[in-house]
């Protein structure tokens, strides 16, 4: 299913703060290991974003135009997400990745390969947020918007 349930989205948008601090703690830890030993800096880069974007979606339920933020995240979002995840599975059944696993590079690509498994499903969780909140806050206050002023 494509849409997230809105209390998925209140979990989301409840642990916006946890989920940028954690993703900052990943990404340092990664850049401050020694080179190979580090792991988690894309899917840090990932959680802190996804923490980004559930801090402006804080208010989805009631703030009118929200949808247009996230209607906009999702049109630029969603073609990136599928672009990343056809490039990480061509590389996955490409003729040379089985004899990297053979050689002494098989830490580094099951690392690389990890971290990017997990940031691609964040990545596909924050394009399934950004259109949750779009059609959901779009539904919640369009009436709101077609009172007229008096």
């Amino acid at each position: 299913m494509l849409l997230l349930r809105e209390t998925e989205v209140d979990i989301l948008v409840r642990n916006r703060r946890s989920l940028i601090l954690w993703g900052t703690a990943l990404m340092a830890t990664a850049i401050a290991l020694p080179r190979g030993w580090g792991f988690g800096l894309f899917t840090g880069f990932m959680l802190a974003s996804l923490g980004i974007y559930c801090y402006a979606f804080r208010n989805w339920r009631s703030e009118p135009g929200v949808w247009m933020l996230a209607g906009f995240l999702t049109v630029v979002l969603a073609p990136c997400w599928a672009y990343f995840e056809y490039l990480h599975w061509q590389h996955m059944f490409a003729p040379g990745f089985a004899n990297n696993l053979k050689g002494g590079q098989a830490w580094n690509t099951i690392r690389l390969s990890t971290d990017a498994m997990i940031s691609l499903l964040l990545f596909a969780k924050t394009v399934r947020l950004s259109t949750t909140v779009a059609i959901q806050n779009w539904k919640r206050t369009r009436k709101v918007a077609q009172t007229p002023i008096a």
